[in-house]
């Protein structure tokens, strides 16, 4: 207990992951065993360490393990990074490298023997250089206290980096003397699995909260919380608007509709300065031939074409998670952000 707040103890999500798998017998043709969550952790950091939502005391993880035969091992992290290269991908995080954190061995904190770690070392070190991920240089003292790790380290719009996605290879908790995890092999022996934790986004809360200074809030179609704004011209079109939105929203896209008292113009000023990505204008004329006016909040007018053609190209963009407008990092960068402990 400190400043009248109490706490309870709550173990991590692995050792919770690990007893399920223990909770009954497994063959080698059960592996690789998949067990993922979005699992609640909590961290006493000082009132000076937190900051906004990178920093803070109760987070979510996007956790997950694996156990895996040895054989199994490079081509598990070799899923896991694929996994987090489509994740960083698709949100623009296109200026990162990959961090090999690595036991330092003249310390006492890391489990587990010698022979174990230079193992696991070598495994991740040949699937990050085989898939030529940027950086890869092993950085000693970087490892979790069980097993070395691939870290993604991104460098947001403003410079700054952040650790977030992680893949760390284990070979210490599943053994005798830790969790004594096993599986019975081909050759009906008994054998013991190695480990993965993989989390593609560190915690939801940072990531959340460097992903909206990534894109200043001006977030991509299929990212943004509103996605496309309705505006009709004037009061007369205002139920055409309703209909036009109805059939956006029936298509899945998130819409909302302006029906203030205002001209276009400001309609269209507001709308920009809510950052949405997409606005669709109708009036009479589009009521009468039953078309729209796209308006991209980037690019400008797109012209006028049917509501079923914008319908289907605003579901399209949609689907693919495309990000047209990507955010342009400033020339200047600002000092390193502190990134955290393993996740």
């Amino acid at each position: 207990m400190s400043d009248d707040e109490q706490y309870l103890l709550k173990p991590m999500n692995c050792p919770h992951h690990t007893m399920i798998y223990k909770a009954r017998p497994h063959s080698y043709k059960d592996l690789p065993l998949r067990l993922a969550e979005f699992g609640t952790v909590y961290r006493y950091e000082q009132s000076g360490e937190l900051g906004g939502m990178t920093r803070v005391r109760g987070f979510t993880q996007d956790d997950a393990h694996i156990f895996c035969t040895p054989e199994q091992v490079e081509q598990e992290v070799e899923g896991c990074i694929d996994f987090t290269l489509k994740v960083l991908s698709s949100l623009a995080f296109d200026d990162f490298r990959v961090r090999l954190g690595f036991r330092d061995p003249t310390s006492d904190k890391y489990v587990g023997p010698p022979e174990r770690w230079a193992e696991a070392e070598a495994a991740i070190e040949r699937v990050a250089r085989r898939m030529n991920l940027p950086g890869c240089e092993p950085e000693p003292g970087e490892a979790a206290f069980y097993g070395p790790k691939i870290d993604f380290v991104i460098h947001d719009s403003l410079g700054r980096e952040w650790q977030l996605g992680t893949v760390q290879l284990d070979y210490n908790l599943p053994s005798a003397e830790r969790f004594d995890c096993e599986y019975i092999g081909a050759d009906n022996a008994k054998h013991r699995p190695v480990m993965i934790h993989r989390a593609p986004l560190g915690s939801l809360e940072r990531f959340v909260g460097v992903l909206i200074e990534h894109f200043a809030g001006a977030f991509p179609l299929w990212l943004a919380p509103e996605q496309v704004r309705v505006i009709p011209v004037s009061e007369k079109s205002e139920a055409y608007a309703k209909q036009v939105q109805g059939r956006l929203a029936a298509a899945g896209l998130r819409t909302g509709i302006d029906l203030a008292a205002e001209k276009l113009g400001a309609k269209i000023r507001t709308a920009q300065l809510e950052l949405i990505p997409m606005m669709v204008v109708c009036g009479p004329r589009d009521e009468a031939a039953g078309t729209v006016s796209l308006r991209d909040r980037v690019d400008g007018d797109l012209g006028a074409m049917s509501l079923e053609a914008a319908v289907e190209r605003l579901r399209d963009e949609n689907a693919r998670r495309a990000v047209r407008h990507k955010p342009k990092p400033l020339a200047v960068a600002t000092a390193p952000a502190a990134a955290g402990d393993d996740y």
